[in-house]
């Protein structure tokens, strides 16, 4: 299983499968001020993602994983992935979101 969950952090690790979202799901409803360690998370199903969109748990660590920490950690994170994203990449995204910035 990629869920490792102690009484207020779940690391996910790995491939995090369909067969493991409802596990997610729940451990978020009933954990009181739930953390996510994701530096070990290599891909997360759209349901995981969904689930940690919903309820919003404190990302404790970010991904190593580049794609989930260019792409995946802004929505659930912004201030976090603020400081992870480089640079360069948010002045990037910065010029995309410009009237006029080329794509």
């Amino acid at each position: 299983m990629s869920i490792e969950t102690d009484d207020r952090t779940a690391r996910l690790t790995g491939v995090l499968l369909v067969e493991e979202v409802e596990v997610l799901a729940a451990w978020l409803r009933t954990t009181d001020q739930p953390t996510v360690d994701l530096s070990g998370c290599t891909h997360l199903h759209s349901g995981a993602l969904q689930a940690l969109l919903v309820f919003q748990p404190k990302i404790s660590e970010p991904p190593a994983d580049p794609f989930l920490a260019q792409h995946v950690l802004p929505l659930l994170d912004p201030e976090t992935a603020a400081a992870v994203v480089a640079p360069e990449q948010v002045a990037l995204r910065e010029t995309d979101q410009q009237p006029g910035g080329e794509v």
